[in-house]
């Protein structure tokens, strides 16, 4: 494995599924390069993965396991820093992850989650309609704007309680947030207005007229 030449990610992200595949022939675990020559490891095998994510020996907090990071070899001009960075219920570890996590379960109890289901289904039917014309009218239909996309965009704005006008711009913040090849002035802008549009919600988060 180390002496594997690692394999180099496209940042711009042009052929993800053929990466992909390319980085599973190497194996369970492929040496990677990421942007700005910083080497990896990219696990493709879910039974390795789910062994790896309940080992208590690892985490997703570059301060605990992370030298290069620990050490100050990577610096905020890096890409993927703000990624990485970061510190939530995603990358925390231990007794504080079991924490952060507790207090967003109560969000999304069985019975929370049950209750948003006519809604969703609601807004699902509305998409596939939009779909179908679409079709109906000749025009090539894109999916993936037209049905992937504005699904969970609308469904999260909701959970937020963002106003309907605003589900544009948290679309563009999320395009902001996995765009990897952005300059570090840009990702900084892009949390910037993250927080700005997620300022504007009415109610806190979680939260739905369907559920409280």
């Amino acid at each position: 494995m180390r002496d594997q030449c690692p394999f180099a990610i496209d940042p711009a992200g042009r052929d993800i599924h053929g990466e992909g595949a390319r980085m599973r022939e190497r194996g369970p675990v492929a040496r990677v390069e990421l942007p700005g020559a910083v080497e990896a490891f990219a696990v493709s095998s879910p039974a390795l993965l789910k062994r790896l994510l309940t080992d208590a020996r690892v985490s997703k907090d570059p301060r605990r396991h992370w030298p290069a990071w620990i050490n100050g070899e990577i610096s905020p001009d890096w890409p993927l820093f703000t990624w990485v960075a970061v510190q939530n219920m995603f990358t925390a570890y231990g007794g504080e992850h079991r924490r952060l996590r507790g207090l967003v379960s109560r969000a999304f109890t069985a019975r929370r989650t049950a209750a948003l289901r006519p809604r969703i289904e609601q807004i699902t039917e509305q998409l596939l309609d939009r779909v179908a014309e679409v079709g109906r009218r000749g025009e090539v239909v894109d999916l993936r704007e037209e049905f992937c996309y504005p699904l969970p965009i609308q469904v999260i704005s909701e959970l937020f309680g963002l106003p309907s006008d605003k589900a544009v711009d948290l679309r563009e913040v999320v395009d902001g947030l996995f765009h990897t090849s952005a300059e570090p002035d840009e990702v900084t802008a892009t949390y910037t207005r993250l927080y700005q549009v997620l300022g504007n919600s009415s109610r806190p988060s979680g939260s739905h007229p369907e559920t409280t």
